[in-house]
């Protein structure tokens, strides 16, 4: 069993940990061999804590798996289970926050199988990740044009809100996944449909170590859609 390569959900057992509010935030692909029949809640103390056999959809040897647990702990770690067999190790963990301001939710899907994933309709891969938006830039472009009179007039107008995407200290590994995920054909960040417009940096020269692990902060520009458009055909 493994999850596909640029997945920020994965069972090896270095993956960064990663900050949740709800179920809603964790949405992920598995491949296997074996049924993957449950998705188990584990302390970090490697108990139990719940079970779960809902929301697992599966479509030859892949599995979409949106966990729904009743219980929404402080931290916890995800197993899976083909039977009463444990079918993997144990994923990142996942800590809880209450204050959405400094994270994220991440949803994105390609219309084609890609980068590893397999893609079906209706399917989106989701994770709560530590990045925000700055407020909107409001990105304009015009067309004028002069009647005989030298009356200038505005033929058409277009706004669409601009945002810098910024992340807090990730890994190499997270931000390559996350330059992965906004590759793909829709990319939601807390419900709004984005488009990246701008290359993806991190900043290493002012990094910091979380244990023996190289950490910075990444950034790029995303656009909306065109929000308003005006034309003027008089």
């Amino acid at each position: 069993m493994n999850a596909p390569g640029f997945s920020f959900i994965g069972f090896i057992g270095n993956e960064m940990s990663l900050p949740y509010v709800s179920m809603g935030d964790i949405a992920f692909e598995v491949i296997s061999d074996k049924a993957v029949t449950a998705v188990v809640m584990v302390g970090m103390d490697g108990r139990v804590v719940e079970e779960t056999n809902r929301s697992i959809v599966v479509v030859g040897g892949a599995y979409f798996i949106r966990p729904q647990f009743a219980s929404r702990p402080d931290c916890f770690r995800l197993m899976l289970k083909s039977n009463e067999d444990l079918l993997s190790g144990q994923s990142n963990v996942f800590v809880l926050v209450d204050d959405e301001e400094y994270s994220s939710r991440l949803e994105y899907r390609s219309g084609e199988d890609n980068f590893g994933f397999t893609y079906r309709s209706g399917w989106f891969n989701a994770a709560r990740l530590p990045l925000y938006l700055k407020e909107p830039k409001f990105s304009q472009s015009r067309e004028v044009y002069a009647t005989l009179s030298g009356r200038q007039k505005i033929l058409s107008a277009s706004v669409r809100d601009e945002y810098d995407l910024e992340t807090d200290y990730m890994c190499e590994d997270m931000h390559r996944k996350l330059i992965i995920a906004l590759m793909h054909d829709e990319v939601y960040i807390d419900g709004r449909l984005l488009t990246q417009t701008g290359d993806y940096s991190v900043d290493w020269d002012n990094y910091l170590m979380d244990g023996d692990v190289k950490t910075a902060k990444g950034k790029c520009t995303v656009s909306a859609n065109v929000v308003s458009r005006s034309r003027n055909c008089g």
